[in-house]
């Protein structure tokens, strides 16, 4: 229960004029992020697609800290809360992690995600993921932090409605990542050192990968080795963006989720796009 003060975990939200018909679409953004980062796509999004959008606990200005020590039940929480059922779920960076995990444990117990979560299909943007336990080192641990410095930085400058000096930029920053605090950085190495023991390719769903042919933050290959692992999946690589396809180049994000929604229509497997 929610005590004074506390702020609400899980914010579900409609984002425009609800689709006639077609498919039904959930986003989830990444640690540290917000609903914000998927307005761009939202302003472009494919016809007929009806979108909601998900505030999870790991936002920017969200709890500090929780309790549970399983974050892919938010997931599971926001994706039984939208009315009417949810067709896709488009994950971004950590999210990313999350989810996989969920479909993946959930594969491996005997499940299958059609019927425990409903969805029919994934798409996971920029995610992190790596095959091998001996694809970490001690020497790049604090490289994961200056990632996410990297990474808010470049949510400030994607956000800004005017150019930012650089250094004013970099100590906004800072700023953020304090706000998020250790908590969730932990929880993001964790979940991202854990990839290599998730069962993936028993993941039955159609998967579609987007990466962008600059990211600095989850690096592209990571994304196709993941998309090689997966049992049904294709990927696209945007070229001249960086880690967050979604907002950077819009139209030609919002291109790819279309021609993935059309291959699910169809009954096909995911299309190659790229």
């Amino acid at each position: 229960m929610l005590q004074k003060g506390d702020v609400e975990p899980l914010v579900l939200r409609q984002r425009g004029a609800p689709a006639e018909a077609g498919h039904r679409a959930l986003l989830l953004h990444g640690l540290g992020s917000s609903e914000s980062c998927w307005d761009a796509f939202a302003a472009h999004r494919p016809s007929g697609l009806d979108l909601w959008t998900a505030g999870l606990p790991w936002r920017a200005g969200g709890p500090f800290a929780i309790p549970e020590r399983d974050e892919s039940a938010w997931i599971t929480e926001a994706i039984a809360r939208v009315p009417g059922g949810v067709d896709v779920v488009v994950a971004h960076s950590y999210a990313t992690v999350l989810l996989l995990a969920l479909l993946a444990d959930a594969a491996a117990g005997g499940a299958d995600p059609r019927e425990e979560l409903g969805i029919r299909g994934v798409v996971l943007v920029s995610p992190f993921f790596r095959q091998r336990p001996e694809d970490f080192s001690w020497a790049e641990l604090p490289g994961f932090l200056d990632r996410l410095r990297l990474g808010a930085a470049d949510g400030i400058r994607l956000m800004a409605r005017k150019s930012l000096d650089p250094d004013l930029r970099a100590e906004m920053a800072e700023h953020a990542c304090a706000q998020l605090g250790p908590h969730w950085v932990v929880r993001y190495l964790n979940a991202y050192l854990r990839t290599p023991f998730l069962p993936v390719e028993l993941v039955g769903l159609p998967v579609h990968v987007i990466v962008g042919d600059r990211d600095p933050i989850a690096p592209p290959a990571e994304g196709e080795s993941l998309a090689a692992r997966l049992g049904n999946a294709s990927i696209d690589r945007i070229d001249d963006c960086g880690h967050t396809p979604m907002a950077e180049r819009p139209e030609r994000f919002s291109l790819t989720v279309r021609q993935f929604l059309t291959t699910l229509s169809a009954g096909h497997p995911p299309a190659a796009v790229n």
